[in-house]
């Protein structure tokens, strides 16, 4: 454990001590050389899976024929079965390299991309795949099979159907793509909305031409144009619309209280400001009534206390007969403390007192 935490502990110095060198930016040639390898790795990718689905192709048909209930499939042609096996395996393959072009994808452009944007693309990747997946099971479990049981049984007993392999798998295929691409808008509108954000009301001011909108894509999907079957898909397209707008209106509210509370935040902050500025000019206002102490008198030192007595005298001197030791007229000079002043130290002055004259032994002699 130790090791381990000094090795940790040195990468961390390592790279905190390293210069950090800017990315090389690459020349067009360079940029097309990392496209044709990142291309070559999807297709490498696909066509490995495709073998993979060959080998499970018995378990594929299982899963596609289970919503005919057992009914058979024909084929026209001498290739049909093997273009039926063929291409069911080729759309597993692409079904699984999904994920590893949007990953190639994303390196490609990961330059481009500043952190920000590292995270919103992955967000956007990682919802687009729930939605697809969404749409794909919806397409199976529930639009293929009430369109199957709706086109089978709508001329009754006088026509029989004979499906062939190519077209039922078309059929299959149209229904989970489409499906799964349409219930992609609800991230198309909240990304429209980020990139340019949606006026309110916006949306629900546009539902009835999502109406005429998504009738004409079922139509298009459907192979069909009878209403029953356009129903199956145009309703839930309506749905993920209102969904979508209704992703967008709670973004808004959210960008609302956000903007609210930035707007509170600038106020304080604006209050705040003002309060220190006045009370700076209330100090400078405090400082400029209150009285200087004079230039000319000497404030004491902080280390003597205060009302302190400084004696200055000359060197003693002998008298006439040599025997008698006086001093000289001094002057004492005593500290006697002035009034103290408000918010300064007690200020200290001196004042000269005459010393008294000292007579010697003979009483004749003075100094």
């Amino acid at each position: 454990m130790k090791q381990k935490q000094n090795k940790a502990r040195n990468q961390q110095q390592k790279t905190q001590t390293e210069p950090k060198v800017p990315p090389k930016e690459l020349t067009f040639l360079e940029h097309l050389h990392e496209l044709r390898s990142r291309l070559f790795w999807i297709v490498l990718t696909l066509i490995l899976t495709s073998a993979l689905a060959f080998q499970i192709k018995d378990l594929l048909i299982d899963i596609v024929m289970a919503p005919l209930h057992g009914e058979q499939l024909v084929y026209l042609t001498p290739g049909g079965g093997f273009s039926f096996i063929f291409t069911l395996c080729i759309y597993f393959g692409a079904l699984l390299t999904i994920p590893v072009a949007i990953y190639h994808i994303y390196r490609f452009l990961q330059p481009l991309l500043q952190s920000a944007s590292r995270r919103f693309v992955a967000t956007f990747i990682f919802l687009s795949g729930l939605l697809a997946t969404a749409g794909t099971l919806f397409g199976y479990f529930v639009a293929i099979p009430a369109a199957l049981n709706f086109l089978t049984t709508f001329a009754g007993d006088t026509v029989i159907p004979n499906l062939t392999a190519d077209s039922y798998l078309g059929f299959v295929v149209a229904y989970v793509l489409g499906l799964a691409a349409l219930f992609q808008i609800p991230l198309l509108l909240f990304l429209f909305d980020h990139i340019r954000p949606i006026p309110p009301g916006g949306l629900s001011s546009t539902q009835q031409y999502v109406i005429i909108g998504a009738t004409v894509a079922a139509a298009i999907i459907t192979p069909t144009p009878d209403a029953m079957n356009m129903a199956i898909i145009a309703v839930p397209i309506i749905v993920v619309y209102e969904i979508g707008a209704f992703a967008v209106f709670i973004r808004h509210q959210f960008r609302k209280k956000a903007a609210a509370k930035m707007a509170a935040k600038a106020v304080r902050q604006e209050q705040l400001r003002q309060k220190t500025v006045l009370q700076r000019q209330l100090a400078q206002e405090q400082e400029q009534l209150v009285p200087r102490p004079h230039s000319s008198v000497s404030q004491p030192s902080s280390s003597t206390p205060q009302a302190a007595h400084m004696v200055t005298a000359r060197p003693p001197r002998r008298t006439m007969d040599g025997f008698i030791t006086a001093t000289r007229t001094s002057s004492t000079r005593v500290s006697v403390p002035m009034r103290p002043q408000p918010a300064s130290r007690p200020i200290h002055t001196t004042r000269t007192v005459p010393g008294r004259p000292i007579r010697s032994l003979d009483g004749l002699s003075m100094v």
